[in-house]
C-alpha cells in the first residue's frame, strides 16, 4: 500500500500519533518522511514544509497552515489542539492564539469545549509585526531551556530580549503540560508586587493571602515555564521570587530578560547578541515596507547594509530607523545617522557601544520632531503601562497646547514609531516603549516640567476613579473594574509619587478614598498596603485633608482590614476614625457603611449606633431616594441580621427581598447574587427546596454575567448543599465539582474548601460508605486548621460515628462544634439542626441522658487547640478501633 493510503486508513486510529509521540520525546520538529507522508492532504503547504519550510513566512504563510489545519480537521485527519500546534512548530510558527478569531474557532472546535471554558495554556501576546531572522539564537535558547531551570536573556536596552523570549516560550509551548505564561514587569515600581503580577498572568484572582504564597500553592505540582520580562529595576526581588518559587514548585521553569544577569545560584544567563547582517537586513527592510510600500528595497543593499551597521544590529534602532522613510529617503537616513552618531559617541564614557548607538538614535528621532511634538512627546513620559486619549488630554494640555490637538499630535507621534498603538477591549490604548519611556522622562526632568506633569498626571486619575466609583455596584461595573485594571499601573505610580518626599500626600490620598472599592474586588492585600502608608504619611508629615476626604480613606481601609483575618482591635480604631471624620463631613451614605462595617464584628453587635441603623431603619431615612442607598441598607440590614437581630425569619426574608428588588433596579449583579443566594438559604428546604434552588440558579446566572468567581462559588456551595439533602446526588456531586475547577483555576488557599468537602462527606454518609465520609470530614478539619471555621465538619463526622455505634465519640464531637460555634457567634442553622437529630436522639438513647451529657461537657471543656488535636488525632485513633 503506498503512502498516502496507509496514513488514508489509519485516520480513525490518530494519524498524528507519531507526531505527538515525537514530541513527548522532547524531539522538537517533525521528520522530512512523515511531513511527506502528510503531504498527501495538501501538496501546496505540506510538500514546502517537508522541503524546508519555504513560502511560510509572514502573516499570509501562517494564514495558509492555519486554512490547511482547518481542512485536516474536517477531513478528521486532524482531532486535537496538540497536533495543529505541531504543525505550527514544524512551519517554525508559534501555537494557534486566542485573539485571532480563526485561530479561536480552531481552539474551541479542537478542544470541544463550550465557549468561556476552554482551558488557557498561555497567555502569550499576539504578534502584531512578523518575527525575523534571529534561527539561531532561537535554537541556542531552546536548548539551554532544556538544562536549566532558571534561564536570564541579558542585553542593551532595544537588543531584542522580549521579542526573543516571547518566541522562545511560544515554540516550547507543547513541552509544558501547563503552558506557558507571561509577566511584564516594566511597568512595576514597587519590587513587592512581582508575585501579583505574575497571580495576575496566570488569571488567578488574588486572595488576602500573601501573593507569593498563593503562587506556590498553586504551581506547587504543575509543569508550567513563567516568562518574567524586564526585570532590570527589580533585580533583587527577581532573584527572591526566582528562588522560592523554584524550590517550592520542582516542575516550574522560569525565563527572564533583564539587562544584568540575576546571579542567583542555579541561574544560566544568557546574552543576547545584535542581529546578524543578513537578518538586520531583512528586519530592516520588513519594516521599510509598512512605512513606505511605493519603495522597494533589498536586504543585500550596500545602503541598507551600512545603515544596520552602524545601529551594531540592535532591533528597536533598525526599526525606528526603518521608520523615518515615511519621510526621507535612504540615502538621507543613512546620513543624518552618520552625521548624529559621530556627534554622540562621546556623550557617555564608559557605556558600551551600543548604548551610545541606541541613545544617538532616540537623540536624532527627538531632534527631528517638531516643538509641539517634542513637548507632548516629553509629558507622555510619565504614563505607566499606556494610557488612553482622555487621560493624555488632561496630562499634556495647557495653553501651548490646546487640548482638542492632543489627538492629532499624538497621531503624529504615532506615525513616527515613537508611540505605540493597541486595540484593547475595543478602547484605543497608547504606550511608549520602556526605553523610549525612560528618555522622554529625563528630558522632561531637563525642562523643569517633572513635577507639573506627575502632578497632572495623578489628577487625571483622580478623575478616572471618580467617575468609576459609583459604577462599582451597578450594570456599568462590567466596564470600571477592567478598565481600572488597564490602568492599576499608572494608579500606583501616582500613589508611590505621592509618597515621595516631594510628593503630594493629599493627592495620594484622595485617589486610594476612591480606588478601595476597586481594591475590594481582587486586590486587597494591596490596597490595604497603600490606604496604610498613606494615612500613615499624612499623619507624620501633618498634611491634613478634609474631612470628607480622610474619612472615606479611613473607611476603606476599615472595610478591606477584616478581609485580612485581623482582630476587631485593628478593625475597630480604624471604622471609628472613619464614622468621626465622616459625621464631622455630613457623609451620610459613608456612616451608615462604616456602621454596618463596625457593627459587623461580633463584639460591637450592641452599638446603640449600630441597632439604629440595621433595625430602625436609619438608612432608608437617610438615603431617602438614593438607589445605591436603600440597595446597601436593605442587603446589609438582612446581612447582619441573618442569625442575631431578628429571630422572625419573615423580617430577615423581607429585608433580602428588598435588597434583590433594589439591586435589579439598580442593575448590580453582584448584590443581586448575594441576597439571591441569602434568601435561598432562608427557604425551608424541605417544604419548599423548589423555591430555593430557583433562587440560587438566579445567584449563579448573576455572577457570571460580571464574571464574579467568588459569588459563583457560593452558590455553586449552597446548591451542592441543597441537592445533597434533597436526594440529588449525582447534581449536588456536579456542583462540588465545578466548585473545586473554580477553586483550583483561581487558587484559592484550602481553608475555603470546608464546606465542599463536608458536602462530599454527606454524600457518602447517606450512601452507606463511613470510611469515605469519615475521610472527607476529616479533610475538611485538616485544612481549616486553627481558623475556627469547622463547626460543620464536626457536626458531620458525629453523625458517622454514631451511625457507626460509637455514641461517646458523637456527643463529645458535637460539644466541641457548640463551643467552636459560641467562639465564632456562629449559630447553628435550622437544617443542620433536623440533620443532627435522628443521629443524635440514637447516641442519647443508647447512652442515656446522664452519660450523653458527661461526654458532651467533656467536648465543651476543650481549646480551640486541643479539639483540632483531638478531631485529628485521637478521634481518627478511637474510630480505626472502633
Amino acid at each position: 500500500m503506498d503512502t498516502q493510503s496507509t496514513l488514508k486508513s489509519s485516520q480513525a486510529r490518530h494519524p498524528f500519533g507519531e507526531l505527538l509521540a515525537q514530541y513527548r520525546a522532547r524531539k522538537l520538529g517533525l521528520t522530512q518522511t512523515r511531513l511527506a507522508e502528510l503531504a498527501g492532504y495538501d501538496q501546496s503547504v505540506l510538500v514546502r514544509m517537508a522541503q524546508g519550510k519555504k513560502d511560510l513566512t509572514g502573516p499570509s504563510g501562517r494564514e495558509r497552515v492555519v486554512r490547511l489545519i482547518e481542512t485536516l480537521a474536517d477531513q478528521s485527519a486532524l482531532t486535537t489542539l496538540d497536533e495543529a500546534n505541531g504543525l505550527l512548530l514544524a512551519a517554525d510558527m508559534p501555537p494557534l492564539f486566542e485573539r485571532q478569531p480563526i485561530e479561536a474557532r480552531l481552539i474551541e472546535r479542537l478542544t470541544r469545549l463550550q465557549p468561556g471554558h476552554r482551558m488557557r495554556r498561555t497567555n502569550l501576546p499576539a504578534p502584531l509585526t512578523s518575527f525575523v531572522g534571529r534561527a539561531q539564537e532561537i535554537a541556542d535558547a531552546r536548548r539551554l531551556l532544556n538544562t536549566t531551570r532558571l534561564l536570564t536573556l541579558t542585553g542593551a536596552g532595544g537588543c531584542g530580549k522580549t521579542r526573543l523570549a516571547q518566541r522562545v516560550a511560544a515554540d516550547v509551548l507543547l513541552l509544558y503540560s501547563e503552558g506557558v505564561w507571561y509577566a511584564e514587569l516594566a511597568a512595576l515600581t514597587d519590587p513587592a508586587l512581582i508575585a501579583d503580577a505574575v497571580v495576575h498572568a496566570l488569571g488567578l484572582v488574588a486572595s488576602d493571602r500573601p501573593a507569593l504564597d498563593q503562587l506556590c500553592d498553586t504551581l506547587r505540582e504543575r509543569h508550567v515555564l513563567l516568562v518574567l520580562d524586564n526585570c532590570e529595576h527589580l533585580v533583587e526581588a527577581a532573584v527572591e521570587f526566582a528562588v522560592v518559587v523554584l524550590r517550592a514548585c520542582p516542575r516550574v521553569t522560569i525565563l527572564t530578560t533583564s539587562r544584568e544577569a540575576l546571579n542567583v545560584e542555579g541561574e544560566t544567563a544568557w546574552r543576547v547578541p545584535p542581529m546578524q547582517p543578513d537578518e538586520a537586513g531583512r528586519l530592516f527592510v520588513d519594516r521599510a515596507a509598512a512605512a513606505r510600500s511605493d519603495v522597494t528595497l533589498s536586504a543585500q543593499d550596500t545602503t541598507v547594509a551600512h545603515i544596520c551597521q552602524r545601529l551594531d544590529g540592535m532591533p528597536l534602532a533598525i526599526e525606528l530607523a526603518a521608520a523615518r522613510l515615511n519621510t526621507l529617503s535612504l540615502n538621507d537616513v543613512a546620513a543624518r545617522l552618520d552625521d548624529r552618531f559621530n556627534l554622540l559617541t562621546a556623550g557617555r564614557r564608559g557605556a558600551l557601544p551600543r548604548h551610545q548607538t541606541l541613545r544617538a538614535l532616540i537623540d536624532w528621532s527627538y531632534d527631528t520632531l517638531s516643538e509641539e511634538e517634542k513637548v507632548v512627546f516629553r509629558r507622555l513620559g510619565v504614563f505607566v503601562g499606556g494610557w488612553e486619549l482622555e487621560q493624555a488630554e488632561q496630562v499634556v494640555s495647557d495653553d501651548t497646547i490646546h487640548q482638542s490637538d492632543v489627538d492629532a499630535w499624538l497621531t503624529q507621534l504615532v506615525s513616527k514609531s515613537l508611540v505605540a498603538v493597541d486595540d484593547l477591549h475595543g478602547a484605543t490604548r497608547y504606550r511608549l516603549l520602556e526605553t523610549i519611556r525612560e528618555y522622554a522622562l529625563e528630558r522632561l526632568t531637563e525642562k523643569g516640567e517633572l513635577a507639573s506633569a506627575c502632578m497632572k498626571h495623578a489628577e487625571a486619575f483622580v478623575t478616572l476613579a471618580q467617575r468609576a466609583e459609583p459604577h462599582m455596584h451597578d450594570s456599568e461595573q462590567t466596564y470600571w473594574v477592567p478598565r481600572l485594571e488597564r490602568d492599576h499601573d499608572n494608579i500606583r505610580a501616582a500613589l508611590s509619587r505621592s509618597l515621595s518626599p516631594d510628593g503630594d500626600v493629599q493627592t495620594g490620598i484622595r485617589l486610594a478614598s476612591r480606588m478601595w472599592q476597586f481594591w475590594w474586588v481582587g486586590h486587597i492585600v494591596e490596597g490595604v498596603a497603600w490606604l496604610s502608608k498613606l494615612l500613615d504619611a499624612a499623619e507624620a508629615n501633618g498634611q491634613e485633608a478634609p474631612a470628607f476626604v480622610l474619612g472615606r480613606a479611613w473607611l476603606g481601609y476599615g472595610s478591606l482590614l477584616p478581609h485580612m483575618e485581623v482582630g476587631g482591635e485593628v478593625v475597630a480604631p480604624a471604622l471609628q476614625n472613619a464614622l468621626r471624620l465622616l459625621e464631622e463631613a455630613g457623609d451620610e451614605e459613608g456612616i451608615a457603611f462604616a456602621l454596618y462595617i463596625y457593627g459587623s464584628w461580633h463584639e460591637h453587635r450592641s452599638d446603640d449606633r449600630v441597632a439604629k441603623l440595621l433595625k430602625d431603619g436609619y438608612a432608608f431615612e437617610r438615603w431617602r431616594g438614593n438607589r445605591l442607598g436603600l440597595e446597601w441598607a436593605v442587603y446589609l440590614c438582612a446581612r447582619h441580621n441573618w442569625n442575631h437581630d431578628f429571630p422572625d425569619l419573615t423580617h430577615r426574608i423581607k429585608f433580602t427581598e428588598d435588597a434583590i428588588k433594589a439591586a435589579s433596579l439598580r442593575g448590580d449583579f453582584q448584590t443581586f447574587a448575594h441576597a439571591s443566594f441569602d434568601l435561598a438559604m432562608l427557604e425551608d428546604w424541605v417544604t419548599n427546596s423548589d423555591e430555593a434552588r430557583k433562587r440560587l440558579e438566579q445567584a449563579l446566572e448573576a455572577a457570571r454575567v460580571i464574571g464574579a468567581c467568588w459569588e459563583e462559588s457560593i452558590a455553586l456551595r449552597y446548591m451542592g448543599q441543597l441537592l445533597c439533602w434533597i436526594g440529588d446526588a449525582d447534581g449536588a456531586q456536579d456542583s462540588v465539582s465545578q466548585w473545586f475547577e473554580l477553586a483550583e483555576r483561581y487558587g484559592w488557599p484550602d481553608v475555603y474548601k470546608v464546606h465542599s468537602y463536608c458536602i462530599l462527606g454527606q454524600l457518602a454518609r447517606d450512601s452507606g460508605d463511613y470510611t469515605l465520609a469519615r475521610e472527607h470530614y476529616l479533610k475538611s478539619i485538616e485544612v481549616a486548621g486553627k481558623q475556627a471555621t469547622w463547626p460543620i465538619s464536626l457536626d458531620g463526622l458525629s453523625c458517622v460515628v454514631s451511625a457507626q455505634g460509637n455514641h461517646v465519640l458523637a456527643a463529645r464531637l458535637l460539644g466541641m462544634s457548640a463551643q467552636l460555634r459560641e467562639w465564632g457567634d456562629e449559630p447553628r442553622g435550622e437544617i443542620y439542626r433536623r440533620d443532627l437529630e435522628p443521629y443524635h436522639a440514637q447516641a442519647r438513647a443508647a447512652l442515656g441522658d446522664e452519660a450523653y451529657e458527661a461526654a458532651y461537657a467533656e467536648g465543651r471543656a476543650v481549646t480551640l487547640e486541643q479539639a483540632l488535636d483531638y478531631a485529628l488525632n485521637e478521634t481518627m485513633e478511637t474510630m480505626s478501633r472502633g
